[in-house]
């Protein structure tokens, strides 16, 4: 081994081994080296784009206007990510534009932006922008009040709306108060059906509903508006029109509603009572069935709701009528009594609120009786009698034709009551003359008296008349005597 590193060939020909190694080595090392420094490059760069940034003015805010610089830009950043990660952490990046050095009119002005590093470059959009310098000025105008009429519930309606204070200070550039055409308090309502108050805000628009950028003074009003009621509940009436066909008798004429209610103004509504004669066609009617009926808008009303009712028609063959009346079932009331139940058979509906101008004639029930089912502690029904129970219908409001009346029941506390029918068919007329004449018959002249009052009395006839008086008192005083002698 000694002698082999003693070779000077041999330590030659390791050195030549050891340089070459160190040569591969080195030459390694510098190609790893460019390959890992490119790729660092490549990827270690990056860009970043912030939206929405907002802009920052300053200028001379006591005394000029400015327009025509953006609310917001679009700021790109490019540069190493190291920085841009930096930049993120931050969140301090502004753009602004100074306007301070510039005069009045229209300049050409870059935005400018601070707080971003000197490693990352800085792309604004818009970079340049067209700004408007004015100055300022201030002008009062009045506010109306803005809302919807149809977000009112139904049967209501906004009235004029007060508004306090009743004029504010717009302020802007002259151009923009120019173009100022209305001042609006905007008021947002929801089906409401009772007085609005409430705070709002306030906005310029111009002639065609733009809203204009300029400051309000105060920026929020108060508002009242009235709401009022433009509706009003009114019974309802029928009058049956057409023809039936032969063999069929309406038996009842009866409502879903016995009221509508009428929507319009406070005087139109003041003046409506009722509606009636709301013409039912039974025309066709065999059996029977429902009519839907339209009801009419009063003069001078706006609406009427429901704008239908649907009307049942009741009716009946002739040849199906029970024939079997008694004597005791027309002259008498049958009372028929059960465990906690009553019933009264034929009692009579009086007619109240009746107009001495007209005749009524009830069409049905027939002979204008009905049925009266009561319930309730059969003790107490034990109590109850006919002159108990009252049974009417108001005719006060019916003119000649034919209507279907409600009728009302009348029975002592804690009792209930059901009629057999629950409206009253009648029918009214004008009355003739000679109706008034039988109605208030003219009294004959006394007998033995003097029919021409132009004449004088003769005494002789008076005598002679008071002489059969007194002969017919004493046949009756002798008539009277006999009867009584012979009855006993």
């Amino acid at each position: 081994m000694d002698r082999l590193l003693n070779n000077p060939w041999i330590m030659k020909i390791i050195a030549l081994l050891l340089a070459l190694m160190l040569y591969l080595s080195v030459s390694i090392d510098n190609q790893d080296t460019n390959t890992i420094l490119g790729t660092s490059k490549s990827s270690g760069t990056g860009t970043e784009t912030i939206t929405n940034v907002p802009v920052e003015v300053f200028y001379d805010q006591d005394n000029m206007i400015i327009s025509g610089v953006p609310d917001t830009v679009n700021v790109t950043l490019e540069g190493s990510k190291s920085a841009l990660q930096q930049e993120k952490l931050k969140q301090d990046l502004e753009v602004y534009v100074d306007l301070n050095n510039y005069g009045l009119g229209e300049h050409q002005v870059e935005l400018q932006h601070r707080n971003i590093s000197d490693r990352l470059d800085v792309k604004i959009d818009p970079q340049v922008v067209t700004v408007s310098i004015e100055n300022q000025q201030s002008q009062e105008f009045p506010v109306e009040a803005s809302f919807d009429k149809n977000q009112v519930k139904k049967g209501y309606k906004a009235g004029s709306a007060q508004i306090s204070p009743e004029t504010v200070t717009v302020t802007g550039a002259k151009s923009q108060l120019s173009q100022v055409a209305y001042v609006k308090a905007l008021v947002e309502l929801d089906n409401v059906s009772k007085d609005v108050n409430e705070q709002a805000e306030v906005v310029a628009f111009d002639k065609n509903l733009n809203k204009l950028d300029v400051a309000i003074e105060p920026e929020v009003v108060n508002v009242t508006i009235p709401i009022e009621n433009r509706s009003k509940k009114v019974p309802i009436s029928l009058e049956q029109t057409g023809t039936l066909g032969e063999g069929i008798e309406i038996t009842d004429l009866s409502l879903d509603k016995d009221e509508v209610t009428v929507i319009g103004e406070k005087d139109v509504l003041d003046s409506i009572s009722s509606i009636d004669n709301i013409p039912v066609d039974v025309t066709g009617i065999s059996k029977t069935s429902e009519v839907k009926v339209d009801v009419p808008v009063p003069e001078g009303a706006d609406s009427v709701q429901p704008k239908q009712v649907t009307v049942s028609v009741n009716v009946k063959k002739l040849d199906e009528e029970e024939e079997e009346e008694t004597d005791a079932e027309e002259t008498s009331v049958a009372e028929e009594e059960k465990d906690g139940k009553k019933s009264f058979e034929s009692l009579s509906v009086s007619l109240n609120g009746q107009n001495s101008k007209y005749k009524y004639e009830i069409l049905s029930p027939k002979n204008g009786a009905v049925r009266v089912d009561l319930s309730g502690p059969q003790q107490q029904l034990r109590n109850v009698t006919r002159s108990d129970i009252g049974i009417s219908a108001n005719v006060a409001r019916l003119t000649p034709g034919e209507f279907s009346v409600p009728i009302s029941l009348t029975v002592p506390s804690g009792i209930e009551g059901t009629l057999s029918t629950k409206t009253l068919r009648v029918k009214v007329s004008e009355r003739n003359p000679s109706d008034e004449e039988e109605q208030n018959p003219s009294e004959p002249p006394e007998e033995g008296g003097n029919n021409n009052p132009d004449e004088p009395s003769d005494p002789s006839d008076n005598t002679g008349s008071n002489e059969e008086d007194e002969g017919n008192v004493e046949n009756n005083a002798s008539n009277e005597e006999s009867g009584s002698s012979s009855a006993n």
